[in-house]
């Protein structure tokens, strides 16, 4: 009966016919002459084929045994591609985030403060405001706006996010201007339908996404709300008033049970934590 083929065996028997015996060998790979033999041997049966020649001067291939010899340079050229692949640094851990607009932009912005080139792991950002399924693995953490249900998933609160009205400081004690809002999905969303049920008849221009009314905003086109760890962030922007309470939302992180001891998924959650939990301004601007 076949024996299984180990990988070893194959490893070191490269090594022997590369060497042409078992001595040269045996100083190429560190493995006694007695071990080495053994392991041709042990190949030999579990191919149940002859590979080499015993004779005074050494080995000789046999034909099986060329045979044999060409397809493991192949297998040895593809293993030295692996290891320089590993060298490489490109097997860091992936870590895919999803978060809304404002958030992946305000992680962007601050990425140097999180993360840096040496860390083990390379963070791949999905601005949507879709809660993109961390259950089925479409994601490793989301930052989410409330507490997960789901008893597979794992949560951890981070803080809280408040929106405030905002317009540029351009446009003074003009109480005339309007105000940006939104349309289509985004309109349904909390911040969207405060908008319509307290100033729909004041909105001039709108917008499909909401991040897209702060160049607006910023040019005295209009007033919107805007989450204040943005609108405090620009020096030309001014805020209208107080917080909004009915808007305020908690911050969480969300993981999948299974992911979240995994070494590269805890560092990226005590990293966006430690981020998020000083509730940062944007530090750059569009």
């Amino acid at each position: 009966m076949k024996q299984n083929m180990d990988w070893e065996d194959l490893r070191l028997f490269l090594a022997v016919a590369r060497a042409g015996g078992l001595a040269g060998a045996a100083e190429q790979t560190g493995v006694s002459a007695a071990t080495l033999g053994r392991r041709v041997a042990s190949l030999e049966r579990s191919l149940n084929v002859r590979l080499v020649e015993r004779e005074a001067r050494g080995y000789q291939l046999t034909s099986a045994g060329r045979d044999l010899l060409v397809r493991l340079e192949d297998m040895d050229d593809a293993a030295r591609a692996i290891s320089a692949w590993r060298e490489s640094g490109n097997t860091r851990r992936r870590v895919r985030i999803s978060a809304g607009d404002w958030t992946a932009r305000l992680l962007m912005d601050n990425i140097g403060a999180f993360w840096s080139q040496d860390d083990p792991w390379v963070p791949e950002f999905l601005a949507d405001p879709r809660s993109r399924d961390v259950a089925r693995r479409q994601i490793d953490i989301g930052v989410r706006s409330r507490r997960p249900k789901q008893e597979w998933l794992a949560g951890r609160k981070i803080g809280t996010v408040r929106y405030a009205v905002y317009q540029a400081a351009s446009v003074g004690d003009a109480s005339g201007i309007g105000w940006v809002g939104v349309v289509e999905d985004e309109a349904h969303f909390p911040t969207g339908s405060w908008i319509r049920d307290h100033h729909g008849e004041e909105v001039t221009v709108t917008v499909n996404r909401a991040m897209h009314a702060l160049p607006l905003v910023r040019q005295g086109a209009g007033r919107m709300l805007l989450p204040m760890f943005v609108g405090e962030a620009f020096s030309d922007l001014v805020r209208l008033g107080d917080p909004i309470a009915s808007l305020q939302t908690e911050r969480w992180l969300v993981m999948h049970q299974d992911e979240r001891h995994e070494p590269a998924v805890r560092q990226a959650l005590s990293a966006l934590g430690k981020l998020l939990k000083t509730d940062p301004v944007l530090r750059s601007e569009l």
